[in-house]
């Protein structure tokens, strides 16, 4: 008996054991699938794995990615300059029955897009991983109509988006003034290509950029959504923002009026000394240009110097307000600053990947969210010192020519005119004579601009170079 019972426990031991190693190798089993299917997913490029997972939809292009170039015919032409028309003055605002309706103290976010789609789904990622970016309304405005870009944008559900176009663009009037002209020589070309003949050197697809900026600020300060109590955040499609980027925000706008600052800047050079959690409050400087902020009041007193931007020979639409703000009570515009940028650049980098695997380093290395912020302020003689100082660029030479200065000065002129632009609102009205600011003799454009502005015609086609010049010599 007593063997018996031992043949039994030694069995039972038997099947004990193997049902322990088939359970090992189980798992052995179900671990080696889990690494060759964790492998397999690497090898395939479906996003970065660091962004969370509701936004690897907005990973659709590949490193380099670029749109290519189409030439258009006249009917094709014709036909997007209608859809461009009509999609501006329908205004359609995605997602707006998710969210909160705007109101009056909305913040703005402003993205100018060209072609560069590889760079924008990027900042289109960073900036759904924003706090509270929810609450504001965001919009793309596009020089460029391209329906890879436009169903890219169509796939945000993080906060209200508005899609507007730029009317005047190079892509609707390719070789039609004020863009290339065939008068015009090519600043490509070698000095001398065409001698004794008179030249009109001008970068237009360059210049393009200007008044794309300008034509977008009045868009949004003078029309629907106007209101002195919002601000408007301008970023690019080559930028990339931070987490915190609203919450610091907010902070930094309360102190606005403690200082009596004008501008905001998100994206100035790393101030290493200074923290996250730091402001400096000084002039503004071209080199602040990423993130650029304010509000209408900062906006009446930009284009009340208006000439002195559509006139400055340059560009960029940055360098074209140093002349503005050097017009401003003091001499330059008081800007409130965060030491560490919250907005970063791709630009300089090979492709928008390389430059936002930079960017990703950004935040492991930053206290970001700061529970309250700093402010550094020099006294005011050190700040008209600096500005005073300031050593201004040479202009690029894009060649403002009178003809084309008008459709920058055109929806600004005083009083209630016709503006060039149909696409604009329908009236532009001089500011309230109970603000704050004070008219620029300097900034009054010629009579015969505002004349010019007056009688010019809506309709949406673009008058020619000889029915501009004889609008700029009415007597």
């Amino acid at each position: 008996m007593t063997i018996l019972m031992k043949n039994v426990a030694e069995k039972f031991k038997k099947v004990a054991e193997i049902e322990r190693q088939v359970r090992l190798s189980h798992v052995v089993f179900g671990a080696f699938a889990l690494l060759l299917l964790w492998a397999s997913c690497c090898a395939i490029d479906t996003g970065p794995s660091h962004v969370p997972r509701h936004l690897h939809r907005f990973y659709r292009f590949p490193e380099g990615y670029n749109i290519p170039e189409k030439l258009l015919s006249e009917a094709e032409r014709n036909a997007l300059i209608s859809r461009v028309e009509r999609l501006n003055a329908q205004a359609e605002v995605l997602n707006w029955d998710k969210y909160r309706p705007v109101h009056a103290e909305t913040t703005i976010i402003i993205v100018h897009v060209h072609k560069d789609v590889e760079r924008l789904q990027y900042l289109i990622i960073s900036l759904g991983q924003v706090r509270y970016i929810w609450r504001v309304l965001l919009i793309f405005s596009h020089s460029y109509y391209d329906d890879e870009i436009n169903n890219l944008i169509k796939r945000i559900d993080f906060c209200r988006v508005l899609q507007i176009f730029y009317p005047y663009s190079m892509q609707m009037y390719p070789s039609q003034f004020p863009w290339i002209d065939y008068d015009d020589c090519n600043l490509t070309l070698p000095a001398g290509a065409a001698p004794g003949e008179p030249c009109l050197e001008r970068e237009a697809r360059r210049a393009q950029y200007k008044w794309h900026w300008w034509w977008t600020a009045h868009y949004v300060f003078n029309g629907e959504w106007r209101s002195e109590k919002r601000m408007v955040l301008f970023l690019k499609e080559d930028n990339y923002v931070l987490p915190d980027l609203l919450h610091v925000f907010q902070r930094t706008r309360r102190l606005l009026p403690y200082f009596r600052a004008e501008v905001m800047s998100f994206g100035g050079p790393q101030q290493a000394r200074l923290g996250y959690d730091s402001i400096t409050i000084q002039a503004w400087e071209p080199s602040y240009e990423k993130g650029l902020a304010f509000n209408l009041r900062t906006w009446w007193k930009i284009s009340e110097r208006s000439s002195f931007y559509c006139f400055h020979d340059d560009c960029e639409w940055s360098q074209s307000l140093v002349p503005v703000f050097r017009n401003f009570t003091g001499g330059f515009a008081k800007m409130a600053a965060v030491s560490a940028p919250r907005v970063l650049s791709t630009s300089g980098f090979a492709s928008g990947r390389s430059g936002a695997r930079w960017a990703w380093s950004v935040p492991r290395l930053a206290r970001l969210f700061p529970e309250t912020v700093r402010a550094r302020v020099p006294p005011p003689s050190a700040m008209q010192a600096r500005a005073r100082r300031r050593r201004a660029l040479r202009p690029s030479r894009c060649g403002a020519m009178p003809e084309q200065v008008l459709y920058c000065l055109a929806p600004l002129v005083p009083g209630e005119t016709t503006p060039v632009d149909p696409l604009m609102t329908a009236t532009t009205k001089a500011p309230p004579a109970n603000s704050l600011m004070t008219a620029s003799n300097e900034a009054t454009p010629d009579d015969s601009l505002k004349t010019a502005t007056t009688e010019a015609s809506s309709s949406t086609a673009l008058p020619t170079k000889n029915e501009i010049t004889n609008l700029l010599h009415v007597t």
